[in-house]
């Protein structure tokens, strides 16, 4: 991940970034420097993007994050916890709150 702060950022540099990191994947060799664009996050009230990178190391994110011009103070190396849904039988004995209570 590039954490990036980004002082007036917006959803179109954000977009910007991401086609220049798509093709800046496409000149990426062998394996161990594979690096991809997966997503970001952007935070605009902090003025933070975080921009999720897929890559076969740390170097290889590096390496395509300068080549994209990506303004990141670092570069992270993350894991991706997926969640799930709770089903709904497991909190039937939990009341449903209709419009008009504010008792919650």
């Amino acid at each position: 991940m590039a954490e990036c702060f980004w002082p007036g950022v917006t959803a179109q540099n954000v977009a910007d970034v991401g086609e220049r990191l798509r093709q800046a994947s496409r000149t990426m060799g062998s394996d161990n420097r594979f690096a991809r664009y997966f997503g970001a996050i952007l935070v605009p009230t902090d003025e933070i993007a975080l921009v999720l990178l897929e890559a076969g190391s740390i170097d290889a994110a590096t390496e395509i994050a300068q080549r994209a011009g990506v303004p990141s103070e670092r570069i992270l190396e993350i894991v991706h916890l997926a969640g799930s849904r709770p089903r709904f039988t497991e909190y039937s004995s939990i009341p449903e709150r209709s419009s008009d209570d504010s008792s919650y």
